[in-house]
């Protein structure tokens, strides 16, 4: 509508050697032979279509640049072309995951100990070879392959859980069909389509511009070329790939507005027939969680090569001299198996993927999506949250509460109450129906004759009509409460001006509902446009009875420049209507119409417009008087919008916009800010809207909440320091404690007497220090090296770097990058000590810090940034990033894109642009602060979890089963733990129990603890090695050790008698028992120890599930810490001791044996002073959370 006049100019000057008429655009057809017979499938690239006349287009198409395609034609549309989607690249193989897991990680060293096995059965020459041997071998196998299908399951389950997130968000494209504007999804879309683009959105198919209002897009994904790329209508060359009046699928608008004609969809685009490319050039990006998974695997495989060495050492260099017989060669074989599997934790990667699935399913009830399950880890370090305000901790709902003009006039907005209904008796409900109803028959008989009346009448409504009046009826300072008859043109101006200068419009769209488990979409007319817009077309609207959809209609728009959070305004000219229909358009008058923030609008005017309609001077007197409104209005939480105009005649806007035209074809760059041909000065101040965006009510109770949890919120607005210090009032980030009991510290930029900049530090508004800083932009350089590590993470440059390296270097990068993170190029410094006092900052001031104002500003508690630009976020984020902050930043628009990237965490919202969603990490399906929190203290529970499986495995699975062998060897002493009783234990009874761990809820001090931090505390480090071995391995091993000696000494086989004894076991000195019956003891012996570390094991998983907490205020039968899962894996534990025990087929096999409960009861005494003493460890570091015992606490 608004756009016709200039398109069909536009149209006119491309189609000048055209000779088809222009009616025959909107011809249409029946037979599906007929429309689309004639039209290949090929790509518009071989048809020239960007250097064809766009009528051409339009006639070849089907479609018609104002009405847009027909419904009836959509449906043949789609059978010639198919959906509009990219074939998905084939899902990975189940045999391919399969034999991955089989042949990877710990797998791959379970395989060595196998084939060792089965050596030991025959191939190192026994005489007298042992079926045990070759059972175990092949028992390793079996193991093998039943780990290595749970893995692939859990595998598969996370990637059609990642599969099912990339489909929840379905992507909404407007078109015009039908002659109206809806949205559908982008799968819908077939060429002919005519789609309406805005800043933020992603081009949902290859097209030709129609029209172009500032429009610029970055095809970066297709060309590497970061930088945007200004569309146009005009063919600039004859490259398909390189003219600027083709968009390619997938490109990001980041800037102005336009419409297109879809030339191609799905595999027929650019993207398309490039798709295998792009998919063989993808790889699995490594996260921090594979990096500590990876840690693990390298210290079991060391620790594992460490052990055999000093077996074999110890075998061949004494053992197998000095006591030869006493373990022969294949028993040192098997006794290395056992050492492998001894050090193999195997519930661990199970464990890892379980974990990731759950998490995964808890956020999405909680309204957070996640695109990679591993990134969730990265929760577990945040230590700021860099968030924007509207949206974020407001509810993006805004209402227009007064409109202000002149130094004192204002006229307060009557916000509508909800009638509270009184109850009523089933009588006064029939009485009240009826009423109703007589009611809505009067009206529509009213309304009936009103119509009648306005038929039959051939005069034009008056204007005083269609606009509604305020009565002015006093002078001075006045509040207006009732619109009826307007006599003040400063209103009325403020009314027009927000209705036509507003991009909110009615239209068909995709309403998005999530599920539990499901998404879904139903078509509904609404409002679409952004929170400010639409609540000044409520304002209009429902307020102030504005026919918003006629006085456009009649005030045709000519061009507009949208928002950008650079410049922070938006402006439109309409050419205004006229009484007299006889004027011919060259002699009427056109409205510049500009709102925005009032600082970048009111620098821009030169009069202002008085109650009594009179245009003065904008003199600093009046500047004064509306900032001192404005300041009034900020402190109250009041966002502030400030609409000026300038009225000039049809000729003079046509010249001022032929000679910007010129100028851009110009060769000549010009220095002039590019306002597309707008005047840059000279308006007339009008006045001010005052909007009101309530904080969403959880969002205060989050922000203590991470505050509690040691993370600091940053609020990074674009709104003036007034309105965002009110705000960050309300919803805790400025809290009474610090802010209002310490103070607020702010810093001005002042002159010096020599000309010098200088920068004043207040506190309360008191002047604390003067600081000269080093010069404006001193740290420029940092800047510069943060925008390289964005554009290289936009464009794919990364793996171009890469190549330029030594084929040696690459390997040796790509092996350290599985362990370490890659060094960035913001060198990360020692974390700062914070200082107890909050901070306000405007953008104007950030160019002038420099590292020592950076230092100060970034160590207080609590900060707000206000007034920033997109370049400026970007800025905070990497200087956050420098003081070693791990930061998560929140954004929805398209210039948010580059600090979303920067970011260690980046979160989108539902309700933002494409591009941000593209740029994310994670995206937030609430748009709410809370689940924010909510995913920290998620990643903290993963974090722990995994701690929790890790320091369960190791006592057991490796100390407690290492000893056994090595004492056997250096103390001559019967082996007290078999290899098979060491395979059964790790890839049986503890990856039951481990993988119940997983299941544990969070404990209640989880968000009372510091974030971790990433270069120190790993999955793997001193502390946990410190408790897993010394402390709870070695009471552990200890107890095995008691009950294997209390069954030896208790059968009459003294201390003595099979300690040091070697080869001479039962001959000296002599025991009352055969040698036959003495290896049946052994057998015995050997389950006893077995079935003390698995019962052991169940009082250390009591221990282990809380690392702070007292097994009472979080314990598994009861409550929030429930977990009855684990009582599950104890019964399966204990199912697989009597298996392997008491069946005779197992004893004859692999020499095992029932053993006597007499011997194992010792555990329980064991076991519960170790549970009590771990409870006095908690408490003491609870009460002492600054002691030694804390600091070594894992």
């Amino acid at each position: 509508m608004d756009k016709q006049n200039a398109r069909d100019d536009k149209n006119q000057q491309l189609n000048t050697g055209s000779n088809t008429p222009s009616h025959q655009l909107s011809t249409t057809h029946d037979s599906t032979v007929e429309l689309w017979g004639g039209i290949e499938k090929a790509h518009p690239e071989q048809q020239a279509i960007h250097m064809i006349a766009l009528e051409e287009v339009f006639k070849r198409f089907h479609t018609n640049p104002n009405t847009g395609l027909s419904s009836n034609s959509v449906p043949d549309a789609r059978a010639q072309y198919g959906p509009n989607r990219l074939t998905p690249p084939e899902p990975p193989s189940y045999f391919w995951l399969l034999f991955k897991q089989l042949f990877t990680g710990f797998n791959s060293i379970l395989w060595c100990g196998g084939i060792l096995a089965l050596l030991a059965y025959k191939a190192f020459g026994s005489a007298h070879p042992d079926l045990s041997n070759l059972a175990l071998g092949i028992l390793i196998f079996i193991v093998i392959i039943l780990n290595s299908m749970l893995n692939s399951y859990q595998e598969i389950k996370s990637i059609k859980i990642v599969a099912a997130f990339s489909k929840l968000i379905p992507t909404l494209a407007t078109v015009r069909r039908d002659g109206r504007e809806q949205q559908i999804i982008t799968d819908e879309l077939v060429p002919g389509d005519i789609i309406l683009i805005r800043m933020g959105d992603k081009l949902p198919a290859d097209c030709r511009f129609i029209s172009s209002d500032g429009l610029k897009v970055n095809t970066s994904e297709l060309t590497g070329e970061s930088m945007p790329i200004s569309a146009g209508i005009q063919c600039t060359s004859s490259n398909f790939m390189e003219t600027k009046n083709i968009g390619f699928y997938s490109s990001m608008v980041e800037q102005g507005t336009g419409e297109a004609v879809v030339i191609a969809t799905g595999d027929s685009t650019v993207l398309g027939k490039m798709s295998k490319l792009t998919r063989g050039s993808e790889g699995d990006e490594i996260t921090g969680l594979h990096r500590e998974v990876n840690r693990f695997v390298l210290f079991v495989v060391l620790a594992t090569l460490t052990g055999i060495v000093v077996l074999w050492i110890t075998w061949g260099a004494w053992l197998n001299n000095s006591h030869h017989g006493f373990v022969t060669l294949d028993q040192n074989v098997v006794n290395t198996v056992g050492l492998i599997v001894a050090f193999l934790p195997m519930g661990l990667p199970s464990a890892v993927t379980l974990v990731l699935t759950i998490v995964a399913t808890q956020m999405y009830r909680q309204r957070v999506l996640v695109k990679s399950l591993q990134i969730v880890e990265t929760f577990n370090s945040v230590s700021v949250i860099a968030t924007d305000k509207t949206g974020t901790l407001t509810q993006n709902k805004m209402t227009v509460t007064h409109l202000l003009w002149d130094t004192q006039c204002v006229y307060n907005v009557p916000i509508p109450q909800p009638k509270i209904e009184p109850t009523r008796t089933f009588f006064q409900r029939i009485r009240r129906l009826s009423s109703d109803a007589l009611k809505i028959a009067r009206r529509l008989s009213n309304g009936a004759n009103k119509l009648a009346r306005k038929l039959s009448s051939n005069s034009h409504p008056d204007e005083s009509e269609r606009l509604p009046l305020v009565d002015n009826s006093s002078e001075g300072s006045e509040k207006l409460n009732i619109a009826s008859e307007v006599r003040i043109q400063a209103f009325r101006d403020l009314l027009i001006g927000a209705a036509l200068c507003n991009n909110a419009s009615k239209q068909i769209i995709k309403d998005i509902e999530f599920g539990q488990d499901k998404v879904g979409a139903t078509s509904k007319v609404k409002l679409v446009g952004d929170a400010a817009d639409t609540a000044l077309y409520h304002l209009c609207v429902d307020q102030c009875s504005v026919d918003i959809v006629r006085v456009q209609s009649v005030n045709p728009r000519l061009k507009v420049l949208p928002f950008n959070s650079a410049n922070k305004f938006m402006i439109s000219a309409n050419q205004l209507e006229v009484s007299d229909s006889s004027i011919v358009e060259k002699d009427r008058f056109v409205l510049i119409t500009m709102k925005g923030a009032p600082d970048m609008v009111m620098q821009r005017c030169s009069t202002y417009k008085t109650n009594n309609d009179e245009i003065l001077p904008f003199d600093t007197e009046v500047k004064n008087a509306l900032a001192v409104r404005q300041e009034k209005l900020g402190k109250n939480g009041y966002r502030v919008i400030a609409l000026c105009q300038q009225k000039l005649p049809r000729q003079q806007y046509d010249s001022m916009m032929e000679k910007y035209k010129d100028s851009q074809q110009s060769s000549t760059p010009s220095e002039a800010e590019d306002l597309s041909g707008f005047p840059s000065n000279d308006y007339c101040f009008i006045g001010l809207f005052s909007l009101l965006d309530p904080p969403r009510p959880e969002v205060p109770a989050a922000v203590l909440k991470a505050r509690g949890a040691h993370i600091r919120i940053a609020m990074v607005t674009g709104d003036h320091p007034t309105t965002a210090k009110a705000i960050a009032k309300q919803v805790n980030i400025l809290t009474p404690d610090i802010a209002d009991t310490n103070g607020v510290d702010t810093f001005k930029v002042e002159k010096s007497k020599d000309g010098k900049t200088v920068l004043s530090l207040y506190r309360n508004d008191e002047l604390i220090q003067k600081y000269e800083p080093h010069g404006k932009n001193t740290n420029n350089s940092l800047l510069q090296n943060t925008k390289r590590i964005t554009k290289r993470k936009l464009t794919y440059d990364h793996d171009n770097e890469s190549q330029r390296n030594p084929w040696y270097k690459r390997i040796g990068l790509s092996i350290l990058n599985q362990f370490d993170e890659t060094q960035s190029e913001i060198d990360p410094t020692e974390k700062m000590a914070y200082i107890p006092y909050a901070v306000v900052v405007s953008g104007a001031e950030i160019n002038y810090m420099d590292s020592f104002m950076w230092d100060w500003v970034l160590s207080h508690q609590e900060l707000v940034f206000a007034r920033t630009s997109p370049e400026q976020k970007l800025r905070i984020v990497s200087e956050f990033q420098r003081r070693a902050e791990v930061v998560a930043v929140t954004g929805d628009g398209t210039n948010d894109a580059p600090a979303l990237k920067c970011a260690n965490l980046g979160v989108a919202m539902q309700s933002g642009t494409e591009v941000s969603k593209e740029a994310g990490d994670m995206i937030l399906l609430d748009n709410n602060f809370a689940s924010i929190i909510k995913a920290i203290e998620t990643g903290r529970l993963l974090s722990d979890n995994l701690k929790k499986v890790a320091i369960y495995l190791l006592p057991a699975g490796s100390w407690s089963q290492i000893w056994p062998v090595f004492f056997n060897y250096w103390f001559g002493m019967p082996l007290a733990l078999s290899a098979f009783y060491a395979t059964i234990f790790c890839m049986l009874n503890d990856v039951f129990m481990s993988l119940a761990i997983v299941a544990e809820k969070a404990e209640g001090d989880i968000m009372t603890r510091p974030p971790s931090l990433r270069s120190k505390d790993h999955l793997l480090n001193w502390k946990l090695l410190l408790h897993a071995y010394i402390f709870v391995g070695n009471i552990e091993c200890f107890t095995g050790f008691f009950c294997f000696c209390f069954y030896w000494i208790d059968h009459g086989v003294p201390f003595d008698s099979f300690m040091f004894t070697y080869e001479k076991f039962g001959k000296s000195p002599l025991t009352p028992y055969s040698i036959e019956q003495l290896i049946q003891m052994t057998y015995i012996s050997q389950s006893v120890y077995y079935c003390s570390l698995c019962l052991f094991q169940f009082f250390n998983y009591f221990a282990t599930r809380t690392r702070y907490a007292s097994i009472i205020d979080h314990n598994p039968f009861w409550g929030k810490g429930q977990n009855l899962y684990v009582f599950i894996a104890m019964i399966l534990s204990v199912g697989i001791q009597l298996l392997v025990t008491k069946v005779q087929w197992f004893n004859e096999v692999f020499h095992t044996a029932s053993a006597p409960v007499i011997y194992v009861l010792p555990t329980l005494g064991f076991g519960i002073l170790w549970l009590l003493i771990d409870e006095l460890r908690k408490l003491l570091i609870r009460k002492f959370p600054n002691s030694f015992l804390a600091k070594i606490a894992w």
